[in-house]
């Protein structure tokens, strides 16, 4: 199975898959059964030790009485920073952790621990929980909670025209999440623009920077009477500067050369003569 790694300011997620995703696949998986999320294990105001699943569900059967608990996992930092997990085994017969594909293995886990992986659109059990029996006074617990809080009494089940609207402190946590993620995503697009902005004035300097060795050197050809455009793109004219270079040599012949030799030997004379003046005039100043 494929995975793509994308990162959204130092949030890591496979495959763009988000916990709303995950949360939405397991509800269509479920649309039989009893399917609560955002699971407590009790009431809300007043109680100690209060935990919170990501969705707990109970299967419509009698035989035997199943109940599913889900934890969702969309970042690996989340998975391993969560240390109170092992606690949602007291409230399932079977305990699953939802994640996207290749975020969590079997070798992080106990066997007895189920693992779900997701993609955007289907849910594969990639290791079955084993099934345990929870702790009856918790899981009681949990059933008054979803009996008193999360649950409506009609009088025919079937009759159910409509579903249940979601709790509204839920509503408000996706729309929050949703904002957050937004926020998230905007931050790794500022950052990228930011880089590839820096990138482009670095590569424009270093180009501004040749340009100017290239207008020196014409400069330089130029006093030695070598014409050369640097702005023109035709290579050509390296054959008109080898011409250039060979009349300089031939427009000074040997004899010339034997000339300016001597003239240079000439000036170290007089310049010797003239140091030995100066030091004979000093010593005579000093006597």
């Amino acid at each position: 199975m494929k995975v793509t790694v994308s990162k959204e300011k130092g949030l890591l997620r496979l495959n763009g898959i988000t916990k709303e995703n995950i949360r939405s696949l397991l509800e269509s998986k479920h649309s039989k059964d009893v399917f609560i999320p955002e699971c407590k294990n009790g009431e809300t105001w007043g109680a100690r030790d209060l935990l919170k699943l990501d969705a707990w569900v109970l299967l419509r059967t009698y035989s035997p009485l199943t109940t599913i608990g889900y934890e969702i996992k969309c970042s690996r930092q989340d998975f391993e920073q969560d240390q109170k997990w092992t606690k949602y085994l007291d409230l399932c017969h079977l305990f699953y952790f939802v994640c996207p594909a290749g975020l969590i293995r079997a070798t992080d886990l106990p066997s007895s621990v189920g693992i779900v992986w997701a993609s955007k659109n289907k849910l594969h059990i990639k290791h079955k929980a084993e099934r345990v029996n929870p702790d009856i006074e918790k899981l009681n617990g949990l059933l008054i909670y979803a009996l008193m809080s999360r649950s409506k009494i009609v009088a025919n089940m079937n009759e159910i025209a409509s579903k249940i609207p979601k709790d509204k402190l839920v509503e408000l946590k996706e729309v929050v999440e949703k904002a957050n993620e937004k926020k998230e995503l905007a931050y790794f697009i500022k950052g990228h623009v930011r880089d590839a902005f820096n990138r482009i004035m670095d590569i424009e300097r270093g180009i501004a920077d040749r340009e100017a060795d290239v207008k020196m050197f014409e400069e330089k050809l130029a006093k030695l009477g070598i014409t050369w455009d640097s702005e023109s793109h035709d290579w050509m004219n390296r054959t008109t500067i080898e011409n250039e270079i060979d009349l300089i040599g031939k427009r000074i012949d040997w004899r010339t050369l034997n000339d300016m030799k001597n003239l240079a030997n000439n000036l170290i004379n007089v310049v010797a003569e003239i140091e030995e003046h100066r030091k004979r005039c000093s010593q005579e100043i000093i006597g």
